[in-house]
């Protein structure tokens, strides 16, 4: 058995028993990781203010590697992220993005890039103002690269010419846009070109710039449907994001 010591951010938890929780971690060293934390629910439980989901703190945990189940020893607040769960509109974008990561990403693999762009984006989730969805947007489009998907949003996948002001036909089994031309009998869902400038856009921008963004209706719409059908298509298993389902339904966007 060895004791581990990394950061990590709670992904989400479930009551176990009278007093104990468990809990998915994503880690910045280890993956993810499910701890069971005893008596983490009881009144003086040694880990209170550092169990709720999106989370940062830093954790010990004893890891055994035939279990699925590690034990959780001691967890320090790095992070409550407090506007986040005060606010709705907050906690429901953060809650996707930490579904996403709990859905596609499978095992103990050390993905730290992963951890530093998750635990950046919910910085910038808690303290940042301006169009919020625009974080998630952006760690969508920087977690796809990182799981190996990059999508190519500036050029034809057939024949390589720009696709400009026309926008184009999104293919999403091959990672990108066939032009007008190229497209016109294979089809696909039909994307303008302002939805691929600021997807593009998306791909070179700094974090801190994103909450600018004022997209219209129909460019959040295409965006929405084009990041959804990328993720089913390339993660196994995957569905449609139950928390920003629930986003969409508060009317704020």
């Amino acid at each position: 058995m060895a004791i581990l010591t990394t950061e990590a951010v709670v992904l989400r938890g479930w009551k176990m028993g009278e007093t104990s929780k468990i809990l998915s971690l994503y880690t910045r060293d280890y993956g993810k990781v499910k701890v069971v934390a005893k008596g983490g629910r009881g009144p003086k439980s040694k880990f209170k203010g550092c169990l709720e989901p999106l989370t940062h703190i830093q954790v010990i945990y004893y890891d055994k590697r035939n279990r699925d189940l590690q034990l959780l020893s001691k967890a320090d607040l790095i992070d409550p992220h407090f506007r986040i769960i005060g606010d709705t509109e907050r906690t429901a974008l953060s809650l996707a993005g930490a579904e996403l990561v709990d859905r596609a990403v499978a095992g103990e693999e050390s993905y730290p890039q992963v951890f530093d762009l998750f635990s950046a984006v919910l910085v910038a989730m808690d303290r940042g103002e301006g169009f919020l969805e625009g974080n998630l947007w952006y760690f969508e489009s920087h977690f796809i690269a990182l799981m190996g998907y990059k999508p190519t949003w500036d050029a034809c996948l057939s024949c390589g010419c720009s696709l400009g002001a026309k926008g184009g036909f999104f293919q999403p089994q091959s990672g990108g846009l066939l032009c007008i031309r190229c497209g016109s009998f294979k089809g696909g869902l039909t994307v303008e070109g302002e939805t691929l400038e600021i997807l593009y856009w998306l791909q070179k921008a700094e974090l801190k710039d994103v909450g600018s963004l004022k997209p219209s209706p129909a460019r959040k719409a295409e965006i929405r449907k084009m990041f959804d059908l990328y993720f089913r298509t390339h993660i196994e298993h995957m569905k449609s994001l139950r928390s920003l389902l629930f986003y969409y339904e508060l009317g704020t966007s």
